[in-house]
């Protein structure tokens, strides 16, 4: 099996990036409790299992109590576990996490790269404005989340915002998938637009911005699909998160490995079982390895270890 010698996590978070959240972050002596978990029974299968729950609501419930419970002491404890360096893209979620809040987290854990938010609720100038201030304080790229932000991607603001990495070459990183994150009975299911999120609406939003750099989160598993609505289009990547080696290898069979970014969406997903199906689906290319698991996302930021 290829050796994997470094990993930039392209996709992590910390704290609870649900509505009504506490201050999570940095809480300690925090330990997972029990509780019906179809994302655990999804990792057991090497995440060749579909995440589709008898009961919809029971993933629903599961990710929200991953969420509170994925502390910085928890994640720095994962990191630890790993065998070889792990460096971490974070990428908070406005309006229940902030750039400031990922910025202190790095500060201690150097490992978290912090990428920044929108803050939606602020007058497109001044948005705009405090986006150029986090990059300058070292935010290495823009996290867009258009169903639990309920703005859709064609929204002036997020366009003030796109012009703004666009100048400083910094990519953005947008959820993809108008699944739920709030059971129909929750008052936050009224406060969201899962549609914003929707595979063709994403596609649309990366043909507008062709030369800005877009991470199209959560793809890796339908790379076919992305592969013929993206044609044409360089400036699209996608992630690995909660994906097989099976669709680890296709998908870098379809886009190249220069276009797939190693991902594992903590705390929904798990550092460890995804680093084992990458090193599965790339046995014998350490080329191909290094590309997804490190220097794709190292070149997309500037990063090096």
């Amino acid at each position: 099996m290829t050796e994997i010698h470094r990993i930039l996590d392209s996709h992590a978070h910390i704290g609870d990036i649900f509505h009504g959240s506490g201050n999570v972050t940095f809480k300690t002596g925090v330990v997972k409790s029990v509780y019906d978990d179809p994302f655990a029974a999804c990792e057991k299968s090497g995440y060749a299992q579909p995440l589709i729950p008898e009961d919809p609501d029971d993933l629903i419930r599961a990710g929200k109590r991953r969420s509170e419970e994925w502390t910085l002491e928890n994640l720095t404890a994962e990191l630890d576990r790993q065998t070889c360096p792990v460096y971490a893209v974070m990428l908070p979620i406005w309006p229940n996490q902030t750039f400031e809040e990922y910025l202190a987290a790095s500060k201690l854990e150097p490992r978290i790269i912090p990428f920044t938010s929108c803050a939606l609720d602020m007058p497109i100038r001044e948005m705009a404005d405090k986006l150029r201030r986090d990059i300058e304080r070292g935010a290495k790229g823009l996290k867009l989340h258009p169903t639990i932000q309920n703005t859709p991607l064609d929204d002036p603001k997020i366009s003030a915002a796109m012009e703004v990495f666009r100048a400083a070459d910094l990519p953005v990183v947008t959820h993809c998938g108008d699944n739920p994150y709030y059971t129909a009975d929750s008052p936050y299911s009224r406060l969201t637009t899962p549609a914003y999120s929707a595979f063709d609406e994403v596609i649309a939003f990366c043909r507008r911005w062709p030369d800005v750099k877009i991470v199209v989160a959560h793809c890796c598993g339908y790379a076919e699909r992305l592969f013929e609505a993206a044609q044409g289009l360089r400036n699209v990547y996608t992630d690995t998160t909660m994906c097989s080696a099976e669709k680890m290898k296709q998908a870098v069979e379809r886009f190249g490995a220069e276009r797939i970014l190693f991902g594992s969406d903590v705390p929904f997903g798990s550092l460890g079982p995804s680093i084992a199906e990458l090193k599965k689906a790339f046995a014998g290319d350490a080329v191909a390895a290094d590309r997804v698991a490190f220097e794709n996302m190292a070149e997309l930021i500037g990063f090096a270890d």
